[in-house]
Parts: C-alpha cells; structure tokens; sequence
C-alpha cells in the first residue's frame, strides 16, 4: 500500500534566471525562521531503515507529485538511506538525546526528506547541496546525475522533520520532535505517525525500527 497525496508537482518553479551553482560544503547548523542556529550536525551516516520483521523502508516522491511511504520486502540500492545526527545548541540542555532526520534519494536524484505532517506523514524535497534549481519534471530526466553525498541543510527552517531516536537494545523508536505525543509507525505495508495506545509505546512491536548501518570501503 502507498500513502499518496493530492499535492501539486514539487517542481513547479520558473527556469528564467537559472544560475550555474557552484559545488558547497554542506552547512554544519539547521536555523530556525528567524535565522536562530538551533542544531548542529554531528554526523550523516549511509543506512537501511527496516523495520523490526526485517522490511525495508522506502520513501520517494513521482512526477506527480504524490507521496509514497512505504515497506518492502526487499533491498536494494535506491533504499539506501542517511540518518543525520544533529546536537541542540542549548547549554542547559543536558540529556543525550540524538535528534535525526531521515532522507532517501529520489527518481529525480533529489533527497528527499521524511516529516511529521498534520495528520500523517509527508515528504519534502531538498536538494543535495551541489544540485541546481527545480525543473519541471519532463526536463529533470536530462539532469546531470549529483553524487554529492550530503543534503543541503541550510534549507532546513523548520522542526517537523527531526526524530528523535530512542535506543531499545538493538531496536530503536522515532518520536516526533515537534509533537512528542506522536511517534513512527508501521502498518501492514506502509508508515503512519501514531500516538501509543498504551502509555508505555515499548510495548508495541510497531513502533521499533532497526537501522543496519552501511560500512563505508
């Protein structure tokens, strides 16, 4: 099964005035709004998000636009997923919680970012920090592919896409940073943002996640 939306195409932008972008370190803080620095990235590391019966999970956006967010029974390259690690910039923030986002690479060979949406789940889409502008999505295909291996978090302006991540032994859980009522959790073949039915959400297999971290040659 596959979460779609109704939401028009991502890449509706203009191509007057495109500029040639020059290849950029990737910002090491995530700002707020008001230009705020509230996070600091600790590190990005390549893994498979797989759910706790060994499914892999997969995200991406199509042409059109729609959201799929979704389990698999197999694995392959295109699942590859970064975990980013951030730190809160509070000193009196003492506790070692490890806020991450989660991104995939998309058809289009964007990143693409996993959030708390109002209800349920969303996608966004943020360009790696060597990518060009949006295009409509005849012309993306023609796109030299980026292998930059970093997204662009200088684009990060709000909170709804950071989890924090919860060690349980070998499993972890992803709650949400801006509404810790809601953690993620997966259905029969797809993810959802649930609140626990139980006060403790440990005891809901559907709430654990594994992350299989990939070794770097």
């Amino acid at each position: 099964m596959l979460l779609r939306s109704g939401r028009k195409k991502p890449y509706e932008v203009s191509l007057h005035g495109r500029q040639p972008v020059k290849k950029q370190s990737p910002p090491r803080t995530v700002k707020t709004a008001s230009g705020k620095s509230v996070f600091s990235l600790r590190e990005t590391l390549k893994c498979y998000i797989l759910t706790e019966d060994s499914k892999t999970v997969h995200f991406d956006i199509d042409e059109d636009g729609h959201h799929e967010i979704s389990t698999k029974d197999s694995q392959s390259h295109e699942d590859i997923a970064w975990l980013s690690v951030f730190t809160r910039n509070e000193p009196a923030v003492t506790d070692s919680k490890n806020f991450v986002i989660l991104t995939q690479r998309s058809k289009f060979n964007e990143f693409v970012l996993l959030c708390k949406g109002k209800k349920q789940l969303s996608l966004k889409v943020l360009k790696a920090s060597c990518s060009g502008p949006d295009y409509p999505s005849v012309e993306r295909c023609n796109m030299k592919t980026c292998n930059h291996e970093d997204p662009d978090f200088k684009q990060l302006s709000e909170d709804n896409h950071f989890f924090i991540m919860h060690y349980q032994g070998d499993s972890v859980q992803f709650q949400c940073y801006e509404d810790k009522s809601y953690y993620l959790y997966v259905n029969d073949d797809s993810l959802d943002i649930r609140k626990p039915e139980n006060k403790e959400p440990n005891e809901d297999k559907n709430f654990y996640f594994r992350v299989s971290y990939l070794q770097e040659k």
